[in-house]
């Protein structure tokens, strides 16, 4: 069994991290995510905060931790907001915020709807390929011109 040692250095503390293996180094970088970046659990109480009024574009991924297509969704969502970067992501349990899944008529799993200036402005229901799910990114970001 080959151990694998990871050193804590001043390097860490900026994102790199080393691992030893079998005499061997090697150096990996990590970057570090503003706000913005990664996906926000939005709730009643932080929905008009984090989509309505954001300064952003708002892709919303209405799911429910239960449906299969949305888990299979979710990491397309991401990468696709991600690459894009001009819009944020939050996503809605329709389990535990019932009222904002019935204030968007929220019938079906995973609903997908994008906001700007706090309207809705496109939406899709179901599983996408990449490239439409990308496709859809690209339109929310370009709605915000």
């Amino acid at each position: 069994m080959i151990g694998i040692r990871l050193l804590r250095t001043k390097a860490a503390a900026t994102g790199a991290l080393s691992a030893k293996s079998a005499g061997r180094t090697w150096t990996t970088q990590r970057r570090f995510m503003s706000s913005d970046e990664h996906p926000v659990e939005a709730t009643e109480e932080t929905f008009a905060k984090e989509v309505l009024e954001s300064s952003k574009p708002v892709v919303v991924d209405f799911y429910a931790d239960w449906c299969k297509p949305c888990q299979m969704l979710a990491p397309v969502i991401d990468a696709a907001v991600r690459k894009d970067g001009r819009v944020r992501l939050a996503k809605v349990n329709v389990d535990t915020q019932q009222s904002l899944a019935s204030d968007y008529k929220i019938t079906s799993l995973p609903t997908v709807v994008g906001f700007h200036a706090g309207q809705p402005v496109a939406a899709f229901i179901g599983m996408r390929a990449p490239a439409a799910v990308a496709q859809f990114v690209k339109e929310v970001a370009e709605k915000a011109k």
